[in-house]
């Protein structure tokens, strides 16, 4: 916010106080003046010395002088992201990347197609989805966090998953007393969300219970209601067939982890992104 001095003259010159009525207030002038001093050279959240992080007082006039508790802007920024985040059926964005959207991002000379496929996807041009795959570092993840955060600003009900995360996530629910109940409302809700994102996919451990019981059973839905599905993988299609033939116990079976893909043939069309790691850079 503006500094301290400049706001409490701009105040009082606004409602034409007296040197009278700031001498009668001096205490309500006093408490904010505190405040607001404990925001000068503030370097974000982390570091606020307020009671309550992100508030300070300010003032207002309503025929009385009144403070008022105010947001900053590090914790309005914070509240916005939250508000987003909420508008997901699922969310595995890291909080970093919660403000980029198809509309502020940058991209490489290489991201240009991609970009221009998710603007499809964006203004409703295309229902297929993409299986994005390629090295890593190469904005797979980026890309596809701005198009989800350009769907859910467009009011369209979106799940981001992070694959290992999530089933990660999934198993944690064995130990809750409701344990079906949990799983299957959550495999409900991503499988009818208008768009999906399975972020890296490949990189999960492979189960019957992941692979048959999850992922299949998503996907499956997904294909019969013709509901846009983007994957990222650091893996081609051969490779994450591979990947879901044999679980942890190293038993095959080739058929099931078929008809997982055939599923993901179906739902999407295939698109390599190459480059160098931006990471390193």
């Amino acid at each position: 916010m503006e500094k301290m001095k400049d706001y409490l003259e701009r105040f009082i010159e606004e409602h034409n106080f007296d040197e009278n009525y700031i001498r009668n207030h001096q205490s309500v002038f006093n408490r904010v003046i505190r405040s607001l001093k404990m925001c000068e050279n503030c370097k974000g959240l982390d570091e606020c010395t307020q009671l309550s992080k992100g508030e300070h007082l300010s003032l207002s006039y309503k025929g009385v002088l009144i403070e008022e508790i105010e947001y900053c802007d590090y914790a309005k920024k914070v509240n916005e992201t939250e508000d987003l985040r909420k508008k997901y059926v699922y969310c595995d964005i890291p909080y970093s990347l919660m403000n980029i959207d198809m509309n502020n991002i940058s991209f490489t000379e290489a991201q240009k197609y991609l970009y221009a496929k998710y603007l499809g996807i964006l203004h409703g041009k295309s229902n297929i989805g993409l299986y994005v795959y390629g090295d890593m570092g190469t904005g797979k993840t980026y890309l596809s966090i701005a198009l989800a955060n350009s769907l859910i600003k467009n009011g369209k009900k979106v799940a981001f998953v992070k694959v290992s995360d999530f089933f990660n996530t999934m198993k944690s629910y064995f130990s809750a007393d409701n344990t079906v109940s949990l799983i299957n409302k959550t495999i409900n809700d991503l499988k009818r969300c208008e768009y999906l994102f399975l972020d890296d996919i490949g990189a999960e451990s492979v189960s019957e219970f992941v692979r048959d019981d999850v992922l299949l059973r998503i996907l499956e839905y997904r294909m019969e209601h013709n509901l846009c599905t983007v994957f990222t993988s650091n893996l081609k299609k051969e490779e994450l067939q591979k990947h879901y033939q044999y679980d942890r116990k190293e038993k095959s079976n080739l058929m099931k982890s078929r008809r997982l893909m055939e599923r993901i043939d179906i739902l999407t069309e295939d698109f390599v992104l190459s480059g160098e790691d931006l990471r390193r850079k």
